[in-house]
């Protein structure tokens, strides 16, 4: 095409055809939601389907999560959105909620807020300001691509949580940042690893993203091949 002609799409003198707003969505990289949006706006019909999870179109999905899910046992693991709220986590990811505020866990479990909150896990967290700092940067970079409104208020409020750790790079000479955290009086340390369906075409599947933790020394590793967790089923259960 013409720079001419870009340049009249770009400024509303012409119409973009549906090809050109696909491709510029490739190459912009823009999440699928604000595609079909952009499709919708310019009176095209959306591209990519949105299931929520429990659809029988995402019964395979589902099944690849939970796999995902049992296998990583016992490490902690969990799904998120694209807003950090939890869809669905082992049992040793709900471990980590024992004992915070319980008003944190009553209306959605999300995983930022219970992060950075100090009546969540922000006192336990013996590097917080690089976590903070690193967790709070990964959730600029995802509002930059959604420019979604909840995230962005969410972010916003977090940072309320941690003033001097929102700008916070790591100084330690870590090949991969770890969270340190102490549970049950002993400091453990994780690395984290994340999960994506890389060929999803629903919105929804898009959107998710696993997070498993790994430990880091034989400390995390002895405690977490000793399950804690199983003997607070009955306390777990609340939260899930």
């Amino acid at each position: 095409m013409s720079t001419r002609h870009l340049s009249c799409v770009e400024t509303g003198r012409a119409k973009p055809s549906r090809d050109l707003l696909l491709y510029l969505a490739d190459e912009f990289e823009m999440p699928k939601r604000a595609v079909n949006d952009m499709l919708l706006a310019a009176g095209f019909a959306p591209v990519f389907s949105e299931y929520s999870l429990d659809d029988d179109a995402l019964a395979a999905a589902r099944d690849v999560i939970r796999l995902v899910l049992d296998g990583n046992d016992p490490n902690p693991t969990t799904v998120i959105d694209t807003r950090w709220n939890v869809v669905d986590a082992n049992s040793a990811a709900f471990w980590f909620t024992a004992g915070v505020d319980p008003a944190l866990l009553t209306s959605g479990l999300n995983v930022a807020r219970l992060s950075l909150h100090p009546d969540g896990l922000a006192s336990r967290v013996t590097n917080f300001d690089e976590y903070a700092g690193q967790l709070l940067r990964h959730m600029r970079h995802v509002l930059v691509l959604t420019q979604d409104d909840e995230l962005r208020a969410l972010i916003d409020e977090c940072e309320t949580y941690a003033p001097t750790a929102a700008r916070t790079m790591p100084t330690a000479p870590d090949v991969v940042l770890p969270l340190r955290i102490v549970i049950d009086g002993v400091e453990l340390s994780f690395l984290s690893t994340v999960t994506m369906f890389g060929t999803a075409q629903d919105v929804t599947l898009s959107e998710l993203s696993i997070e498993t933790l790994y430990p880091a020394d034989h400390t995390t590793r002895e405690t977490l091949a000793a399950r804690p967790w199983v003997d607070r089923a009955s306390d777990l259960s609340a939260v899930v």
